[in-house]
C-alpha cells in the first residue's frame, strides 16, 4: 500500500512537470518579443517579408558577422542570432506595406514591382505611394532635382505613381535624399520605394544621346500662342506636366511626362502648317537643375557605373548604397558594398538626434536616421573600419544616452555612390561652416534657411569668432546646401561657406588613452635603450682604462725585476 502510494505520488509529480506545474519556473512568454520586433514590419527599409530569415534568399546569406566567434554561436547574420535566442519560428513573418502596395500596383498594371529584390541590374524607377489622382504631377516633379526623367506614370486606382529616371545614379541620389527628408505633396507624405530594374530601349537611348529630353522648346512664337493654345495643340502627343511661356522672348517650354511623348512632338509637330515656321527643339529637363553638383560624369552615359555594371554582370563589383534596403547601385572599391551601418536600439524616449551624435565617436558619418517613435536609429559611417570600432566599443564598454545603455547591432551592407565618394575624398562632411557672419545672425535663421536642403541635426553660432556651423543628418544634404545656398539666398553670397569637421570623427577617449599609453611605452623603451647604450660606453671606457693601468703596472714590474737582476 505504501509502495503504491509512492508510485502514485511519483506519477503525479511527473505529470505536474509535464503540465508546467508550480514546482517548475514558468517559461517567459514570447509575446512581448513579438511586439517589440513587430515594428520592423512597417519600416520601408526592410524590403523582404521577413528581414530576419536565413537561407539562400537572405541578403546576409554570404555575409559573416564580425566578431561572431566571441559569442560562441554560429550565425550567418546579426538577425539570425536574435532569432535563435527565442526559439524556432521567431520572429514571425512581417509584411512591408510600402513594398506590398508597390507589388499590388505592379501586378495590376504590369509595371515594375517595388517588392522585387534587385541583384545584378540597377533600378532607375522609384515607386511613389499615396500619390492620388487629384494631385498634379508638377507638385511632385518640382521637388526632383537629381537628374533627367524618362517617364512619370500615375496609377489612379492603386493610389500610386512610378517615376523613372534616365540614369540609375540619379534615382539612387533621389532615393537617398528622401530617406533623410520626407517627400510631401499637398500636405501628404509620399512613400518611397524601389521599382524593378529595367533598361532603356536602344532607340530611346540613341535619341537621348542626341539630346532628347521630355522638355520641348518652342521659338518664334507670336501673341496668339498662349499657354492654353500650346497645351491644346501639343497634348495630342502625350500627357503634359507643365507649359511655361516667356512672352518677352517669344519662346515657351513644354514638359511632357515622358521622353517618348516629347520625341513624337519634335518629330511630328513641324509637319503641322500652323507650327511649320516655329523653332522646335529640346530644352533642359527642370528635374536635372541640380545634377551638376553631383558631377556631370556621374550622371551621364559615360560613367564609372557603366564599367561597374559590366563587372557586376560577371560576378564582380559591389551594389548598394541604401543602408536600410537591398543593394542597388553598382560602385567600385574602396567604397563598394561593405558593412558600414550600425543599428542602435533602446534609445531614451527624450533623446534627440543631437544626443546620439554626441555619444558617437570614432568616424565621420555618412548619414544618421533616427526613428524617434520607435526609439531606434541607423547610423552609417563613411569608413567601414570606423563602424567596426564603434561596434566593438558599444559591445564591450557600452554607449549610454541619458542613463540608458544602447543596444547595438549591424545594419545591411551598403556602398557609397561614386559622386558622393568623390565629394568625401575632397573633404565633404555633413557639417557646413559659415564664416564672416554678422551680429544679427541667429540659430533660428540658420535653421530655417538651411532646412530646405535636408534634416538638420544641430546649429552652433560662435559670435566671438563670427562663424557658425550647421550639422545635417547626411552628407548628401550638406553637399546640396553648399552648392545651392549662395545662389538661392543673396545674404550668404559674401560669406565664407565650406565643409567643417564632423565631431563624430573625433577619436574616443579610450582610443586617445591607448595612444597615450602606447606613446609613453615607446618613449620609455627609447630611454631604456639610450641609457643602456650610454652604460655600455661607460663600461667600455672603464675597461680600457683598467687595461691601460694593468699594462703600465706590468711594465713597471718588469723594469724593477731587470734592475734587481743587475744588482
Amino acid at each position: 500500500m505504501k509502495r503504491a502510494a509512492t508510485e502514485q505520488q511519483g506519477i503525479s509529480s511527473h505529470n505536474a512537470l509535464n503540465d508546467g506545474g508550480n514546482n517548475k519556473k514558468p517559461r517567459i512568454s514570447q509575446t512581448n518579443y513579438g511586439d517589440v520586433y513587430a515594428q520592423y514590419g512597417i519600416m520601408s527599409q526592410y524590403g523582404s517579408s521577413n528581414p530576419f530569415a536565413n537561407g539562400a534568399n537572405s541578403p546576409y546569406a554570404t555575409y559573416g558577422q564580425p566578431n561572431s566567434s566571441m559569442y560562441g554561436v554560429g550565425y550567418a547574420n546579426p538577425q539570425s542570432m536574435m532569432a535563435s535566442q527565442y526559439g524556432a519560428g521567431y520572429p514571425q513573418s512581417f509584411v512591408n506595406p510600402v513594398a506590398a502596395a508597390a507589388a499590388a500596383a505592379a501586378a495590376a498594371t504590369g509595371y515594375p514591382s517595388a517588392n522585387t529584390m534587385i541583384s545584378a541590374d540597377t533600378s532607375r524607377t522609384i515607386y511613389l505611394g499615396n500619390f492620388s489622382a487629384n494631385m498634379e504631377p508638377y507638385e511632385l516633379l518640382k521637388q526632383v532635382h537629381t537628374g533627367p526623367i524618362e517617364s512619370f506614370r500615375i496609377v489612379p486606382d492603386k493610389n500610386c505613381a512610378f517615376l523613372s529616371f534616365v540614369e540609375p545614379a540619379a534615382a539612387q541620389v533621389f532615393y537617398q535624399e528622401h530617406m533623410a527628408r520626407k517627400l510631401i505633396v499637398n500636405n501628404v507624405e509620399i512613400k518611397i520605394g524601389w521599382g524593378k530594374a529595367s533598361n532603356l530601349s536602344a532607340s530611346l537611348r540613341a535619341q537621348i544621346q542626341r539630346g532628347a529630353t521630355r522638355n520641348v522648346y518652342l521659338g518664334r512664337l507670336d501673341e496668339k500662342d498662349t499657354e492654353d493654345r500650346i497645351r491644346t495643340a501639343l497634348s495630342q502627343f502625350g500627357p503634359i506636366e507643365q507649359v511655361r511661356v516667356i512672352p518677352e522672348k517669344s519662346i515657351a517650354f513644354v514638359h511632357f511626362l515622358s521622353i517618348h511623348s516629347a520625341t513624337k512632338c519634335v518629330s511630328q509637330l513641324p509637319d503641322d502648317p500652323e507650327w511649320k515656321e516655329k523653332r522646335i527643339s529640346y530644352g533642359r529637363d527642370h528635374c536635372a537643375d541640380h545634377a551638376d553638383q553631383y558631377g556631370t560624369a556621374a550622371l551621364s552615359f559615360q560613367t564609372p557605373y557603366t564599367a561597374a555594371a559590366a563587372v557586376a554582370a560577371t560576378g564582380g563589383g559591389g551594389f548598394g548604397f541604401d543602408p536600410y534596403g537591398y543593394a542597388m547601385q553598382p560602385t567600385m572599391n574602396p567604397t563598394g558594398t561593405r558593412q558600414r551601418t550600425l543599428y542602435f536600439g533602446n534609445i531614451h524616449y527624450d533623446a534627440t538626434c543631437e544626443d546620439i551624435c554626441n555619444s558617437i565617436r570614432g568616424g565621420n558619418l555618412l548619414q544618421i536616421r533616427y526613428l524617434i517613435d520607435r526609439h531606434i536609429a541607423f547610423v552609417t559611417f563613411t569608413d567601414p573600419n570606423a563602424a567596426m570600432t564603434v561596434f566593438n566599443l558599444a559591445s564591450t564598454t557600452g554607449i549610454s544616452i541619458r542613463g540608458k545603455r544602447l543596444r547595438v547591432g549591424w545594419g545591411k551592407p551598403s556602398a557609397i555612390p561614386n559622386q558622393i565618394a568623390v565629394a568625401i575624398q575632397n573633404g565633404a562632411t555633413r557639417n557646413i561652416y559659415i564664416g564672416g557672419i554678422g551680429e544679427d545672425m541667429t540659430v533660428e535663421k540658420l535653421r530655417k534657411d538651411f532646412a530646405e536642403y535636408g534634416e538638420i541635426e544641430m546649429v552652433n553660432i560662435y559670435k566671438e569668432k563670427s562663424c557658425a556651423f550647421v550639422n545635417f543628418t547626411s552628407i548628401q544634404s550638406a553637399i546640396h546646401a553648399l552648392n545651392s545656398i549662395s545662389n538661392s539666398k543673396p545674404e550668404y553670397a559674401d560669406l565664407k561657406i565650406n565643409f567643417g569637421k564632423d565631431r563624430c570623427g573625433t577619436p574616443t577617449k579610450s582610443s586617445l588613452k591607448s595612444r597615450e599609453i602606447r606613446d609613453s611605452q615607446l618613449q620609455q623603451e627609447y630611454l631604456r635603450e639610450k641609457q643602456s647604450g650610454q652604460q655600455a660606453n661607460t663600461n667600455g671606457n672603464s675597461n680600457s682604462a683598467a687595461a691601460a693601468t694593468t699594462t703600465t703596472n706590468n711594465n713597471n714590474n718588469n723594469n724593477n725585476a731587470k734592475q734587481d737582476n743587475k744588482a
